[in-house]
């Protein structure tokens, strides 16, 4: 059996997705194909995901990485999905801005024109938003540097293990600068006052339109909307045939 599981550029709900990721794969009877947009390729790098997901899409038949990237405009492999080659397409996590251009049809990501040609052919879509209500709610930040805390030594232990120069003087003080950075966690036992900080949690609160946006997703026809990473669970489980993903 084929799956297809989307991941876009959003931080909440992602260590939840790849726990629910890695026991699909266990099972053994699944094949994952992972699509990735631009920026959750981006985000899966920044949380020191990319490994884990490399093994979940180790690179067999239908158990690709598919990079945006690397697809061009016309995104060719979402033509899977209108042939019908997978059970279920799974976006999760769901960014509130692949949820608006879902809800009017916009399909520029590989992403969502994974899902538009999914929904043509009658693929079942399972989505997980991250934007689904108006009340605040957690979310897990990446690596950062604690400026307060940070002494700006020269050199600086941290930088200097870095893999990809994604540490930068600012003002006197150490960056991260996100886009580089590969979640590899060699800085936090390097710097020497603890000034680099992972996992923080923070809370936040959706913006109306997004969650108006989720709510019209509920409504249309061939995709089903998870409210938490559990019900995304139990409603996989069901997809699997009964048994536990």
């Amino acid at each position: 059996m084929f799956l297809a599981w989307g991941i876009t550029g959003a931080g909440h709900f992602l260590l939840e997705t790849f726990t629910l990721m890695e026991e699909v794969a266990r099972r053994g009877d699944v094949k994952v194909t992972t699509y990735l947009t631009r920026a959750g390729e981006e985000v899966v790098k920044i949380y020191g995901l990319w490994d884990r997901l490399r093994e979940i899409s180790d690179g067999g038949y239908y158990s690709e990485i598919l990079r945006e990237k690397e697809e061009g405009a016309s995104s060719p492999s979402a033509g899977r999905l209108a042939r019908g080659v997978y059970r279920a397409l799974i976006v999760s996590p769901a960014s509130a801005n692949t949820v608006a251009k879902i809800r009017v049809g916009i399909a520029d990501t590989l992403v969502t024109n994974a899902v538009a040609q999914a929904l043509k052919s009658g693929t079942p879509v399972l989505i997980l938003p991250t934007d689904q209500a108006l009340e605040e709610f957690e979310t897990t930040l990446p690596h950062r540097v604690d400026r307060e805390v940070c002494r700006g030594c020269r050199p600086c232990p941290a930088r200097e293990v870095c893999p990809t120069d994604a540490l930068r003087r600012v003002e006197g003080r150490m960056r991260i600068h996100l886009p580089l950075c590969v979640g590899c966690g060699l800085c936090l036992e390097a710097c020497p006052y603890g000034a680099i900080r992972f996992g923080e949690r923070i809370r936040v609160r959706a913006r109306g339109v997004d969650v108006e946006n989720v709510e019209s997703l509920r409504r249309m026809e061939g995709l089903k909307v998870a409210s938490d990473p559990e019900e995304l669970r139990e409603a996989i489980e069901e997809l699997l045939g009964g048994s536990s993903p």
